[in-house]
C-alpha cells in the first residue's frame, strides 16, 4: 500500500486497555470517583483538538463497550498474543498496521494509558504540538522526580551501597541544589511513525517532554494507588466546581 505524504497523514491515539490485570482485576473499568477508570483518558482524548482518531486496543468486551459509549473507536479486538504482558510498542504497532491496511496512513501515533487518569486534553495536545513544531522523535508526559537516585541504595549482602556509587555529602544532600530530573508518568507518548514502525521504539533517541504536576501524575498500578487517585479525583472536582 502506498502511503500519502507526511503532511496528509493522521495523528492517532491508541489507548491500551487489556482486560487482564494481575494486581487489580479489570482495573481499566474499576470505578474511580463513580466513573470507569478508562473513561478519564478516553474523555481527555476525545476533547483533544489535534488527535484525528481515538482508538482503544482491548481484548475485553466490557471495556470495549464503555470505550464506545464515551466516543472512542474499538475497530478490532486485540489478539490473544498481545493480550498478555507484552511490550507497549507491539500494541501500538498493531493498531497502526490495522488502520493503515484499511487505507488510513499514520504520521504520529500516541500511546496512551488509562492508568494515569488525570491527564487532560491540553497535555495530549501539548505533546502533539511539540512534535509538529520540532524534529523530535518522541514527546512524552513526565513529572519531576522527588525520589532522588543520588539518595538511593542497593542491597549487597548484609550492607547497602550507594546506587550512584557516590556517598551523599554536602550539596548532594540538598534537593534544591540538585539538577531537576524527570520521569515518564505513564500517560502519553507521541511517536513518529518511522520510529515506531521501523525502529520498534515508542521512545526514540531524540525525545522531548511535556511536564505534568506530581499530583496529576498519579499512576494506578497497585490497589493502594486507587486510594490516592480517589482523593485526587475528589480534590480536582472541587476545583472545577
Amino acid at each position: 500500500m502506498k502511503l500519502q505524504s507526511d503532511e496528509s497523514c493522521g495523528v492517532i491515539g491508541v489507548i491500551h486497555a487489556r482486560g487482564g490485570s494481575k494486581r487489580i482485576p479489570l482495573k481499566n473499568i474499576k470505578l474511580l470517583a463513580g466513573r470507569p477508570l478508562i473513561a478519564y483518558m478516553v474523555d481527555a482524548a476525545m476533547e483533544s483538538r489535534l488527535l484525528d482518531r481515538v482508538i482503544v486496543s482491548t481484548d475485553h468486551p466490557e471495556i470495549a463497550k464503555i470505550a464506545r459509549e464515551h466516543g472512542a473507536e474499538v475497530p478490532f479486538m486485540r489478539p490473544a498474543d498481545l493480550s498478555e504482558d507484552v511490550a507497549s510498542e507491539l500494541v501500538t504497532q498493531h493498531a497502526v498496521q490495522f488502520v493503515e491496511e484499511r487505507g488510513y496512513p499514520v504520521r504520529i501515533a500516541l500511546t496512551m494509558q488509562p492508568t494515569t487518569p488525570f491527564c487532560t486534553s491540553e497535555d495530549i495536545d501539548a505533546c502533539i504540538a511539540k512534535m509538529l513544531e520540532t524534529d523530535l522523535d518522541t514527546v512524552f508526559t513526565a513529572c519531576e522526580v522527588h525520589e532522588r537516585p543520588e539518595w538511593m541504595y542497593w542491597l549487597n549482602g548484609s550492607c547497602v551501597l550507594p546506587f550512584t556509587g557516590t556517598l551523599v555529602k554536602g550539596d548532594a544532600g540538598i534537593s534544591q541544589k540538585l539538577q531537576k530530573l524527570y520521569i515518564p508518568n505513564g500517560a502519553v507518548w507521541a511517536t513518529r511513525r518511522s520510529v515506531l514502525m521501523d525502529q520498534g521504539l515508542i521512545t526514540g533517541p531524540n525525545s522531548g517532554i511535556v511536564v505534568m504536576s506530581r499530583e496529576r501524575s498519579v499512576d494506578i498500578d497497585e490497589p493502594v494507588d486507587f486510594v490516592t487517585a480517589e482523593a485526587m479525583a475528589n480534590e480536582l472536582m472541587k476545583v472545577r466546581v
